[in-house]
């Protein structure tokens, strides 16, 4: 899948999503879901073994994931614990992160 195809289904398909950096806010539209449990406390997947709670984030390579500090997701507040771009030939074709859930009322992880 190139870039462009990407682009098409994420414009079609994604969801709402923005991304804090510091003041700056960018929307974006990406896949976000859940990752399902199998096992108490934890997920294998292919993107490693990922804690319960956790949401999958596929998002626009032109977007990169560095420095956000928050996540926004139908108004919901998510940390990203990991990322990394899928990367085909020269070019990114997507970003992935890990995210987990923010408590609000503490500002800690859910």
């Amino acid at each position: 899948m190139d870039g462009r195809a990407w682009r098409i289904l994420l414009g079609r398909y994604g969801q709402r999503i923005t991304l804090l950096r510091g003041e700056e806010e960018a929307p974006v539209r990406a896949f976000f879901q859940p990752v399902g449990e199998k096992a108490p406390g934890q997920e294998p997947t292919p993107l490693g073994v990922t804690p319960r709670g956790c949401y999958l984030y596929l998002g626009p390579a032109e977007e990169t994931l560095e420095d956000v500090e928050e996540l926004i997701w139908e108004g919901r507040s998510f940390c990203i614990l990991r990322h990394r771009g899928f990367p085909v030939g020269d070019g990114m074709v997507y970003r992935w992160a890990i995210c987990q859930e923010l408590d609000e009322r503490a500002g800690v992880r859910a």
